[in-house]
């Protein structure tokens, strides 16, 4: 964080622990560690709208997920599936100075996970209307908000009516770790007579990553092609 300011790695600000047993942690009902992180939907405390929120938690949707893709799905309820890999049902229409930025950013922080050993991440998405905003109040957006922006603190779509906020998630999953040998492991002996493919808990690091950013290119299309618009990223209040 102190070589890289603008990083995308979702802040992590305290680790709580229970001090002592309890019956639920024993018996692996109930965490008994909780990672405190930053609020990316911060505002929608006082907006009063929060349907207006939209949130996507984006994987490579490549991968083998057994209780999505195991016998049509049957392993899990829906409400399970429909957690495992969000979809987004647009393109990020941004700048190309914004495309730009996050995709040099995103390669920064995925580069240096991969490097850790670390995959299975996810990028955070967050998009709700921008207040007031239209396709005839783009030139209102002032050069003052265009400056500010920051894909953490809200960027604002080249047609001025959407805001994205964006950070990546969960780089807790480290392929030398015991749990995740043992995981490797057990999907790899199955794999050797299932032949479903690799899952995103057991690729490599820089496989995952070139998948993962693969799947960031596809959600901001040709944006970094073109000089576009005059909206650029802008700070939303």
């Amino acid at each position: 964080m102190w070589e890289n300011p603008g990083s995308l790695l979702v802040r992590i600000t305290d680790l709580l622990c229970v001090p002592y047993p309890t019956l639920g942690g024993l018996l692996g009902l109930e965490p008994t560690h909780h990672v405190v992180m930053e609020h990316l939907l911060y505002g929608i405390e006082t907006d009063g709208d929060t349907v207006r929120y939209e949130t996507y938690d984006l994987k490579p949707d490549d991968y083998f997920f057994p209780e999505r893709d195991l016998a049509d799905g049957r392993l899990a309820p829906q409400s399970i599936k429909n957690r495992l890999v969000d979809h987004f049902p647009d393109q990020i229409q941004v700048s190309q100075q914004a495309t730009k930025d996050l995709m040099e950013l995103l390669d920064t922080d995925t580069s240096f996970l991969a490097e850790s050993n670390v995959l299975d991440y996810s990028l955070f998405l967050v998009r709700y209307p921008r207040s007031g905003g239209s396709l005839f109040d783009v030139a209102e957006i002032s050069s003052a908000e265009r400056q500010a922006g920051s894909w953490r603190m809200g960027v604002v779509s080249a047609d001025g009516q959407w805001v994205y906020r964006a950070v990546l998630l969960d780089f807790f999953w480290a392929r030398h770790k015991f749990r995740a040998k043992a995981m490797a492991g057990i999907v790899t002996a199955f794999n050797t007579w299932a032949g479903y493919g690799p899952m995103t808990i057991t690729t490599e690091p820089f496989e995952y990553q070139r998948r993962f950013m693969k799947m960031v290119q596809k959600l901001v299309g040709d944006n970094g092609a073109e000089e576009g618009h005059d909206a650029g990223p802008s700070a939303d209040c």
